[in-house]
């Protein structure tokens, strides 16, 4: 069960506050940390805490935080043979203020930026091996059309999960699996369309998320809601979506109903949104079960 995540890597500085500040106004936050995320890695640790063999594919730069973000893949268990450092350039970073628990992110992409179509050509042959791979959009959007291109002809399975949006266009998500945006992404991703019209054009391929709703798919029949656990402590929703589609990466990986894995899915993003940072609160699949 391989798992290849093509993705981003970033420091987050989080910052807790009661207070979003407006333009040109200074307020006092409450606590300040440091975290290693990036959607690619969240997704991959997730993946490798639910037990998969995962992979890694991405850029780190040059600067301090580049040996940090790689033994923190390493010691999560993610193989970082595929990974590449780029001198003269930052690692990516993502900045974060968390009020009442919901979060606001300005993402700087950095070293993410140079994860390009030449590295994908490069480490094709160990791609070819991955049963599952992971998509996200904090690397050029070129590279994932080239991914979903280059997995269409191996039929290799793609989950991509389409955050931040970009148009990548209706050919694309033909190609892909599974997408997963949220309720957000969805409406940008299709703003003529309803939701349940492409629910139903995308039979367990489209899985919307809908935050403490839970998830909702078409099942070839009727649409499904798959309600989400039920949390009363939520300390930081940043991470839980990453968390989900680590999971589900791995249930698709084990051949698990879909249904099965939008549970698991549930189950371990709940859980990660009652501690502080994206990859602090992951769980490991002991906890879920």
């Amino acid at each position: 069960m391989k798992i290849g995540v093509i993705g981003s890597l970033s420091t987050d500085f989080v910052v807790t506050t009661k207070q979003i500040p407006k333009q040109g106004e200074t307020v006092l936050g409450d606590s300040f940390n440091t975290y290693f995320g990036g959607k690619g890695a969240n997704q991959a640790i997730a993946a490798s805490r639910a037990g998969a063999e995962v992979f890694m594919l991405g850029s780190v730069g040059s600067d301090y935080q580049a040996d940090l973000l790689l033994n923190n893949l390493k010691e999560n268990n993610v193989d970082i043979s595929m990974m590449k450092k780029v001198e003269g350039v930052e690692s990516g970073s993502a900045h974060i203020q968390i009020k009442d628990g919901d979060n606001r992110i300005i993402v700087v992409p950095g070293s993410n930026a140079y994860t390009k179509i030449d590295m994908i050509q490069f480490y094709q042959e160990k791609l070819k091996a991955m049963d599952v791979i992971v998509l996200q959009n904090e690397i050029p959007i070129e590279t994932v059309k080239y991914v979903i291109d280059f997995c269409h002809e191996q039929s290799i399975k793609v989950l991509y999960n389409p955050a931040p949006v970009a148009d990548i266009g209706a050919e694309y998500i033909e190609k892909v699996d599974f997408l997963t945006p949220n309720e957000g992404e969805f409406a940008i991703l299709f703003p003529d369309d309803t939701l349940d019209d492409m629910l139903e054009k995308y039979p367990n391929k489209l899985i919307v998320t809908l935050g403490d709703r839970g998830v909702i798919y078409h099942n070839g029949l009727e649409n499904v809601i798959v309600k989400a656990e039920h949390v009363t402590n939520v300390v930081d929703t940043t991470g839980a979506g990453d968390t989900f589609n680590g999971y589900l990466a791995k249930g698709i990986a084990e051949e698990l109903s879909l249904l099965e894995c939008l549970k698991l899915g549930n189950k371990s993003s709940a859980l990660s949104i009652q501690k502080k940072g994206a990859q602090r609160g992951i769980p490991f699949i002991e906890e879920i079960e």
